[in-house]
């Protein structure tokens, strides 16, 4: 590894190091069960994206009054430069027997570091503000790396997430530790199966104990039908009773240049 790039990895060690202070959790981000590759949208491309997700079994002891609940976002990405996109994310929630309601608002600016296989690992990152709404927390930030690595048809992403309460009654609280992760094997130009991991341990510090954790995994299977339109649909389930345990994933993306 080169010079350059062992002081990048000193400067991302010591950026971490100094976010591991006193926190407490928040929760998982259903709104954003999305796993980030390397790569980023190109310059001046545009981007426009819909994901949803419909609960079919919320979690364990809950009553089942997240049964039903539906979540769709709509998103737009555009390319600054080949290597920094920004988007803008609106969330709309809906619950079993009332209407849609908007959720909240998300921005984003994402980087990838150096070309495609010139360090042992693809490296990028991302910085998010959150805006949520039926929540006592109204800012929230989100940093989150991003790790790829091809081997032959398979690729695997993983991205560390650090969040924290900016302005709500969770300021004083500190950082929280989540993941999303991805095994993606690239089966054809068309179809891409894949297998997606989420979850939130809680306080960096003091880590929830693994039944108060959220943890899920999501079968997926992703489509290139052509003419820069993707389509991915997948299951989500829950590993602990404190996640939702059934859910139904679907995401529509156009790309325009």
């Amino acid at each position: 590894m080169n010079t350059v790039a062992r002081n990048t990895f000193k400067l991302a060690l010591i950026s971490a190091a100094t976010l591991l202070v006193n926190s407490q959790a928040l929760a998982l981000n259903y709104y954003e069960l999305e796993v980030y590759p390397y790569a980023t949208a190109a310059k001046g491309e545009l981007e426009l994206e819909n994901a949803t997700t419909h609960t079919r079994r919320g979690p364990n002891g809950t009553g089942g009054e997240e049964d039903g609940r539906m979540r769709s976002s709509f998103e737009g990405t555009y390319g600054v430069t080949d290597k920094v996109e920004v988007s803008a994310y609106a969330d709309f929630l809906r619950n079993p027997g009332e209407g849609w309601s908007l959720g909240g608002q998300r921005y984003h600016v994402r980087t990838r570091f150096f070309e495609k296989g010139e360090l042992p690992v693809d490296l990028g990152a991302y910085i998010e503000l959150e805006l949520p709404k039926h929540d006592e927390d109204t800012r929230e930030v989100e940093l989150r790396g991003i790790i790829e690595k091809d081997f032959g048809r398979f690729t695997f992403d993983l991205n560390p997430i650090l969040e924290k309460v900016i302005e709500g009654a969770g300021i004083s609280s500190g950082w929280t530790l989540q993941y999303s992760a991805a095994i993606v094997y690239r089966l054809s130009e068309k179809y891409r199966p894949r297998l997606d991991f989420f979850g939130d341990f809680g306080p960096i510090q003091d880590f929830k104990p693994r039944s108060e954790q959220k943890h899920l995994i999501s079968p997926a299977l992703e489509i290139n039908l052509g003419r820069q339109l993707h389509m991915q649909i997948g299951v989500g389930f829950g590993l602990t009773d404190a996640t939702e345990q059934r859910l139904l994933r679907f995401k529509l993306e156009k790309e325009f240049y």
